[in-house]
């Protein structure tokens, strides 16, 4: 009985042993030098505004927000590239006043790959906003840009050698700029992002 239970064992830790050489062989193909990384995802996030609205008294906003982006290995591990997002912010809880933020830009990204698929990005992003604040029948609509500066952690599982699954926690300060306002509107938001990434080869790349 013993040995029987100590057989599966063996043969459970060579399997699982078999899994994390493949990952890691996975990672290691998708990040070497002169690979392209494509890949799209969709987040969740929660923000607090630093100073009050002149039209809303709520201060914790939810966004809502999907992204495209495509990174360049410049070097093993390493990436530079660009990413487009859009989404919408709700900025008021408040039954009769129904504000809704949009948003549509994009920008650069560099992102740094570690072992195990371990990972930290950097991120700017111009962005085109329309904020429309509603109560009870009356709708007013307000045009404005933002900028938003990002720091991001997070880790990659990398099933094959063309996909990965990744999943990262995210800082965003953000400021928007409208007409109606002296001084851009500025908010901190924290928010968690999943990704499918693909990768493909431009140039020559090791085998």
């Amino acid at each position: 009985m013993s040995t029987t239970k100590s057989i599966a064992q063996e043969v459970e830790n060579l399997d699982s042993l078999d899994i994390l050489n493949d990952e890691v062989e996975n990672f290691l193909f998708q990040t070497q030098k002169g690979q392209v990384q494509l890949g799209f995802g969709y987040g969740l996030g929660v923000a607090y505004q630093n100073q009050d609205l002149a039209f809303t008294n709520s201060s914790v906003l939810i966004d809502v927000f999907g992204s495209f982006y495509a990174g360049y290995y410049i070097c093993n591990t390493f990436w530079v590239g660009g990413f487009l997002y859009g989404g919408l912010r709700t900025v008021s809880f408040d039954y009769s006043n129904k504000n809704v933020e949009l948003f549509l830009g994009g920008g650069p990204r560099i992102r740094k790959y570690f072992f195990h698929g371990l990972f930290t990005e950097l991120s700017y992003a111009r962005s085109k906003n329309q904020l429309t604040y509603t109560v009870e029948e009356n709708i007013a609509k307000f045009d404005g840009y933002g900028d938003i500066y990002g720091i991001g952690i997070g880790i990659g599982n990398f099933w094959t050698k063309k996909i990965s699954l990744e999943i990262s926690l995210n800082y965003f300060y953000i400021k928007s700029h409208y007409a109606i306002y002296e001084e851009p509107n500025t908010s901190s938001n924290f928010n968690i992002t999943a990704n499918i990434s693909f990768a493909t080869r431009y140039g020559k790349a090791k085998k």
